[in-house]
Parts: structure tokens; sequence; C-alpha cells
């Protein structure tokens, strides 16, 4: 059991440096993604700098869960 707790965050470091890499580049070049950016439900979707950013702040959780910095403390 203990190599999976170690395989999930290192796929979650590894998710999460991608995520920041997809995430900073959708917010300089918003046009980067036209999928995205697609409207025709019952709101309209916030702005893609803003989905960037929010992707930004997920991915930088991602990367705390996997490098074991957003972890309580282990008591003792």
């Amino acid at each position: 059991m203990r190599g999976f707790a170690i395989a999930l965050h290192w796929i979650c470091l590894v998710g999460g440096v991608v995520g920041l890499v997809v995430s900073t580049w959708a917010f300089i070049d918003p046009s980067a993604f036209p999928a995205m950016q697609g409207s025709g439900g019952a709101f309209d979707p916030p702005s893609p700098r803003w989905r960037a950013a929010l992707g930004f702040v997920f991915s930088l959780l991602v990367i705390g869960y996997g490098s074991n910095r957003a972890h309580h403390r282990k008591l003792p």
C-alpha cells in the first residue's frame, strides 16, 4: 500500500507541473485553446484568463500535495 501512495504523489507532482505549464500558457495567450472558449449553455463562461488563473491555483495545490507539503502533520 505504501508503493501506491508514493506513485500517487509522483503522479500528482508531474500532473501539477504539466497543469501549471498549460495554465500559464493559456493565461499568456488566451486564444491558445479555442475549444474551451465556446458558450451556448445556460450562462456565459468566465473569461479564458480567469479559467487559466483558476487552473494555475489548482495546479499549485496539486503540486503541494504531490510534494508532501499539503499534508497534516503526523501525530505520535
